[in-house]
């Protein structure tokens, strides 16, 4: 796919947080509904998009099942690991919010589209498999850290409990190992029954980022240093990290080009709805999703051309 290809397919995904970010200023999007909004993504929309990924005409192959989730789990351990030292050397207060950003990227609303678009149908599979240790990290260390960052003193400290390990995204993860493992064919009803709803999420999550950025200021939006290195670290320095190691091994290239650009991935939109859902300023993570969305329209079809 040439670059311009690539430019276009960011900049449709990039329109839709503008449009949010008109409905705010129209009065048809405020706090209380994105709020409420986000409990019905996070609750509903995105388990179902979980569910859909294994609810096709075909099952993925169990063969290539262990190879993906191996190279997937390996590349989202070292982005957990690269975000914990680069949020650390930001020196800020909100550390919790920058490892999210870092380690977590936008892979099952912008991914899905960028890598199919790339390197045909079969990256759906990947992502498919990739979405299993990434819904399970980002459902409870995501959580964690973005709870960290609570200023309340007394709610400061975060644990795991069973509500957490038994959320409606990591149970619809659970169901998709089990389908997948023993090859169970849902129904087609209830397959695109669970198609619909779960497709909401990616505009869905797209206007409620717009939304609350309008909240924000024009000069604290783009006055952030910090977002800025979080960005170019996390979309050009990190991934070309990432190619050089899988370049340097064995592994099929055909896996490691689809990791590459799924680890280039803007801020997962999850970031925001968690912060809304748990109460806690969701300014900053916006900031990031947003700048890190932008940035990527160009930064992505530069690693395209490089692989």
């Amino acid at each position: 796919m040439s670059f311009l290809d690539t430019f276009g397919q960011m900049g449709v995904l990039f329109l839709l947080v503008i449009i949010g970010f008109i409905c705010n200023q129209l009065k048809l999007m405020n706090d209380e509904f994105n709020r409420s909004l986000s409990v019905l993504i996070i609750n509903v929309t995105a388990p179902c998009i979980i569910l859909s990924s294994v609810m096709g005409d075909t099952l993925p192959a169990r063969s290539e099942i262990l190879p993906v989730l191996l190279l997937g789990t390996a590349t989202l351990v070292f982005l957990l690991i690269t975000g914990t030292i680069c949020a650390k050397i930001l020196h800020t207060e909100l550390e919790g919010i920058y490892r999210f950003m870092f380690a977590f990227g936008n892979i099952n609303f912008i991914g899905i589209p960028v890598a199919t678009s790339l390197f045909g149908t079969y990256a759906i599979f990947y992502i498919s498999v990739l979405t299993i240790p990434f819904n399970l990290l980002i459902f409870l260390l995501g959580q964690i850290f973005i709870s960290s960052c609570n200023k309340d003193k007394s709610e400061r400290k975060v644990t795991l409990n069973w509500r957490m390990v038994l959320s409606p995204a990591l149970s619809a993860t659970y169901i998709v190992i089990i389908l997948v493992f023993f090859q169970i064919q849902t129904p087609k009803l209830v397959g695109e029954a669970i198609h619909l709803v779960g497709y909401m999420t990616i505009p869905a999550s797209l206007l409620v980022i717009g939304s609350t950025l309008a909240d924000i200021k024009v000069l604290e939006m783009f006055g952030n240093w910090r977002i800025y290195v979080m960005s170019l670290l996390k979309l050009l320095a990190i991934p070309a990290l990432i190619y050089v190691i899988y370049s340097l091994t064995p592994f099929d290239k055909k896996y490691t080009d689809v990791l590459v650009i799924l680890s280039a991935m803007p801020v997962a939109s999850y970031g925001t709805m968690i912060c809304l859902k748990e109460g806690i300023d969701p300014k900053v993570m916006s900031q990031g999703t947003f700048m890190s969305t932008l940035l990527s329209i160009i930064t992505i079809p530069i690693l395209a051309l490089i692989l």
